[in-house]
């Protein structure tokens, strides 16, 4: 049995009503196939209106939102017949939109009801250390320039579960910053998600401390009872320890091993953080991206996208 509270509704942590009206507080609602009482598939919805136009698309600092599907038995073809169905009943009580953007759950491997309803698709990808796993297996299994970052990061500074909200989001903020790029939450949606979670036992932030208290870095893990996702994190460029990232990570993967969850870095497409998230050895997740706009949307739309490819 959990210590940690159940699930409302069946579904990852990022499908919890908790957490969706935290991060898309009353514009959120739950698309379901119900039989008998039972939730069959649900899939919660996003929904916002600006400058005339429906946008369906990801809150912040939720990395996929579902659909979930009740698993079923059966043959191979039975059960895909199965999921095909629910998707394609999902999908038709979707409400009117202009433009759609959304991450799918990595269990939802069968994008083509969506193709043909007329989405468009394209795969993403995240790393996962899957549960069962060990960590003294995943140590040998590092790249061994990563290794020796956490040895030397480990003699240097002190790992600390008592890092504050605020001190999180100055770390976050200095990687946005670094990136000239504005961070896309504020403090208090961070302060008030973290609060939510923390009640429920389903946060942990980790910080990275020298012998005079100073933060090097810090990193939110959040989870459920399958798995801990990292979540949002950042550190001080002008540290002079190097490796304190790769410390709280791995931290964070022994934490998850202690609590049988399997370990999601979260994905990217930037190239240099791929690089950094593999070279940690996990498995490669692929989960789909599906997108979709209105014809009255698509001019402006797709003259953004040309836009954007020629100043590129």
């Amino acid at each position: 049995m959990s210590s940690m509270e159940p699930h409302e509704l069946p579904g990852n942590i990022f499908m919890q009503p908790w957490w969706l009206d935290t991060v898309a507080t009353d514009c959120w609602k739950d698309i379901r196939v119900e039989k008998g009482g039972q939730i069959f598939a649900r899939w919660p919805i996003i929904r916002k209106k600006e400058k005339g136009f429906t946008f369906i698309t990801m809150p912040v600092l939720t990395q996929k939102l579902g659909p979930w599907i009740k698993e079923s038995g059966g043959k191979q073809e039975s059960l895909h017949r199965n999921e095909r169905s629910l998707l394609q009943e999902l999908i038709s009580k979707l409400p009117k939109f202009d433009k759609f953007v959304y991450n799918l759950n990595e269990d939802i491997t069968n994008y083509l009801p969506f193709v043909w309803a007329g989405f468009t698709q394209q795969s993403l990808t995240s790393f996962r250390f899957i549960y069962p796993f060990k960590s003294e297996e995943v140590w040998s299994e590092l790249r061994s320039s990563v290794r020796r970052l956490i040895k030397r990061a480990d003699e240097s500074l002190t790992v600390d579960t008592n890092v504050s909200v605020k001190e999180l989001f100055t770390m976050i903020s200095l990687t946005f910053e670094r990136q000239s790029k504005k961070t896309p939450y504020s403090e208090q949606l961070l302060q008030k998600l973290c609060k939510e979670a923390f009640n429920r036992k389903r946060a942990t932030i980790l910080g990275a401390r020298d012998s005079d208290g100073k933060l090097h870095a810090a990193h939110l893990f959040i989870h459920d009872d399958e798995t801990t996702y990292y979540l949002a994190g950042g550190f001080d460029a002008d540290s002079e320890i190097p490796g304190a990232v790769n410390l709280i990570l791995w931290n964070g993967i022994k934490e998850a091993e202690k609590r049988n969850n399997s370990f999601d870095f979260e994905g990217s497409s930037i190239e240099s953080i791929e690089y950094f998230f593999s070279s940690f050895g996990a498995k490669p997740i692929h989960f789909h991206n599906i997108q979709g706009v209105s014809k009255r949307f698509a001019p402006i739309y797709y003259g953004k996208q040309l836009l954007k490819k020629l100043k590129g």
